[in-house]
Formats: C-alpha cells, structure tokens, sequence
C-alpha cells in the first residue's frame, strides 16, 4: 500500500502541473520572474529614475499609513471645543469659536461626511442626515452637484493633522476685538518685537537705582 502511495504521487504531480491551473500557475510566475528581472535590470542601468520611483512609492506609503481617519477628526473636534469651553466668551478667538460651533452644529443635525482618498482624507457636509426619510434626501435630481463639491469641503486631512481645524484655532485664546482700538502697528506683535535690544535694555533700567541730582532737587522744590 505504501509503494502504491509513493508511485501515485509523481502521477498527482504531473496531472496538476499539466492542468489548466497549473499552466496558468506557472505562467504567472514566469512573467512575475520576468518583471523582477527588468526591475532589477532597469535599476541598475538608470538608478536616478529608479531613485526617484522608490521616493514616490515611500511618500505615497507614509501618506497612506498617516491618512487621518473619521475617529480622529471627531477626537480633534472634541479637543478643540474643551479648549474653548475653559475660556470666557471675552478672551476666546472669534473665528476659531465660529468654526468650531459650525462644526458641531453639522455633527449634531448628522450632515458630517468623512472619505478616505488612500493618502488624504476629506470632511465634507451632506444636505440631509441619512437617515432622513423626505422626498428631497432621495431624489436623485435634488441631490447636491459634484460642481458643487468644493465648497462643501470643510477640512482636508493629510500626514495625520486635520489642516483647516489647526489654521482656525492658531491663537484660540486671543480675541483680536479686544485689540481693535488699537492702531494697526499696534495690533500684531512680531519677534523682533518681544525679542529687541530695546527692550531688553528698558526691562534692565527699572532695576537701577534713582539718583537725584542737586539741581533735580532744587527744581523739584521750586516747582
């Protein structure tokens, strides 16, 4: 029984290579070999192009593995609305709270929208919840014009960061109205502001001892 098994064996074999699905096996892994080959091949003989291949693919890679999910833009929207929740009304930044507020009145009316591109992602608003049962969230000629799809977008998702959401709440904690009466050179403040020798050298005077003179003195009397 034994030799039986062993002699049938290289007859399994034989039929299963000369298969249709063996064939098709083994063409497929003729032609896989061969585009290895002229990968290699290719690399060799022009390594800038392929250089320049392996970053493409490394980028699109990292983008992919870093593309930012729908979890993430509602972790990111939370965290944004506590920061502002902890501030006055006074001291808050105004587009920052507007944006915010925008959002989760979307969120809350169940119009948010999230898609995945492979290596970014995009927030976008839908005119009706889904679950919405009326006539105009089902007719095919009510629905929204892709013409009209940029301006849907509400944020665009890339190497993990939600980019409008951070650019709304840069200086989240600065109402620029408070600074309104100011003039205008006045109201921006630039490093070399905080970080002049001028100011440096007015910070240092206060320390110094005041020495009145005679004459200071007398005048002072006088007046």
């Amino acid at each position: 029984a034994a030799a039986a098994a062993a002699a049938a064996r290289p007859e399994l074999r034989a039929r299963l290579r000369d298969s249709r699905v063996g064939v098709w096996m083994r063409s497929l892994v003729a032609d896989y070999r061969e585009a290895c080959k002229e990968i290699v091949v290719g690399a060799r003989d022009n390594p800038w192009k392929a250089s320049l291949y392996c970053l493409l693919l490394g980028g699109a890679a990292t983008c992919a593995y870093y593309n930012p999910s729908e979890k993430s833009f509602q972790e990111s929207l939370l965290e944004s609305s506590n920061q502002l929740l902890v501030l006055s009304p006074l001291v808050r930044s105004c587009h920052a709270d507007q944006h915010i507020q925008k959002l989760v009145t979307i969120k809350t009316q169940g119009r948010l929208r999230h898609v995945s591109l492979g290596v970014f992602s995009l927030v976008y608003t839908a005119p009706y919840d889904p679950d919405t049962s009326i006539y105009g969230a089902h007719c095919e000629y009510l629905r929204p014009r892709w013409s009209d799809f940029p301006d849907r977008v509400l944020d665009l998702g890339f190497l993990g960061k939600w980019w409008v959401l951070v650019s709304k709440m840069k200086d989240w904690d600065i109402n620029d109205d408070e600074f309104a009466h100011l003039p205008a050179e006045l109201r921006t403040v630039t490093p070399q502001n905080l970080h002049s020798a001028e100011n440096e050298r007015l910070f240092e005077l206060k320390f110094r001892p005041i020495i009145l003179r005679e004459e200071d003195m007398q005048e002072g009397e006088a007046s």
